[in-house]
């Protein structure tokens, strides 16, 4: 959830505009004429033809706050690293009467779309990630731990397992990973969904799962950095690609630059370095050691 008194009036400003900039588009349109839009944030030059890589955010706010802005600072550092970044609109408890299913088909549904229209966006379908926080991070393991679409049995030798559509890589922060947990008890995923296990992340975990990115506040009070810990721990020990960045001085904004600069800064490098390192985004022009100047 956000933090009170978070931003300041420069900063609100600031992101104001970077909102009525920005262009966006419909990516879902219900039969009541509800519609709902993505924003992109994109390099300069960026075209049709750039195929650059891409970052599709699910903001937090565990589905009871419309907290749209929190990226924003995000995508402006990015999109300078020549990344585009896409942060979709979807349903939410506070705008809108529906379930837990309804919300969590939507992020599997914008996964999709961007997925499918990645070429007239200007994306490279191969390198895009997902990424989200506390919900909104439920959301994007939810699209990129999908069942597979084929699961070999014992005596079929010359066959293999065949992964469902996959992002390049899923990125959690204070993500909520484990719907049974009591920090999730808010979502109600178990009330409202008639498989709550089809769509937890802890009972998705298995072989060929994407790369996997997570950070988390060591002094957050609401999310327990064991269980993040754990979860990773889980994934790699599967055979997956897993880091687990674990800040000591992070609490439940660890993703907020206004409200700790330091921990941001560390959030961020630390997942620009993973990224480059497992290739799905390009190194640097410039070596940095911090995003401030």
């Amino acid at each position: 959830m956000p933090p009170e008194n978070a931003e300041n009036p420069e900063e609100v400003d600031f992101i104001q505009q970077v909102l009525e900039e920005a262009p966006s588009f419909v990516w879902k349109r219900f039969i009541d004429g509800t519609e709902l839009r993505c924003l992109m944030i994109a390099p300069d030059e960026h075209t049709p033809e750039s195929a650059a890589p891409a970052v599709v955010f699910f903001y937090g706010g565990m589905w009871a706050l419309e907290y749209t802005t929190e990226f924003i600072s995000w995508a402006i550092h990015l999109c300078d690293r020549g990344i585009v970044c896409l942060i979709p609109e979807y349903r939410t408890r506070a705008k809108y009467d529906v379930k837990a299913g309804d919300i969590i088909n939507d992020g599997l549904d914008v996964w999709k779309w961007v997925h499918h229209n990645a070429k007239n966006l200007g994306i490279d379908q191969g390198s895009i990630t997902l990424a989200g926080t506390d919900a909104g991070a439920l959301m994007a393991l939810n699209a990129a731990m999908q069942p597979l679409l084929y699961k070999k049995r014992w005596w079929e030798f010359n066959k293999r397992d065949i992964p469902p559509l996959q992002p390049a890589c899923v990125a959690i922060f204070r993500g909520i990973v484990d719907t049974d947990a009591p920090e999730a008890r808010i979502l109600n995923v178990p009330g409202e969904v008639k498989d709550p296990e089809s769509v937890n992340p802890s009972a998705l975990l298995r072989r060929e799962l994407p790369a996997l990115f997570c950070a988390h506040g060591m002094l957050d009070p609401l999310l327990d950095y064991e269980m993040r810990r754990w979860f990773c721990n889980r994934w790699e020990s599967l055979g997956n690609i897993a880091e687990c960045v674990l800040c000591p001085a992070g609490d439940h904004t660890l993703t907020h630059f206004e409200v700790n600069p330091t921990v941001f800064e560390q959030v961020l490098l630390a997942w620009e370095s993973f990224m480059v390192e497992i290739g799905i985004w390009p190194k640097s022009e410039v070596k940095i050691d911090s995003l401030m100047n």
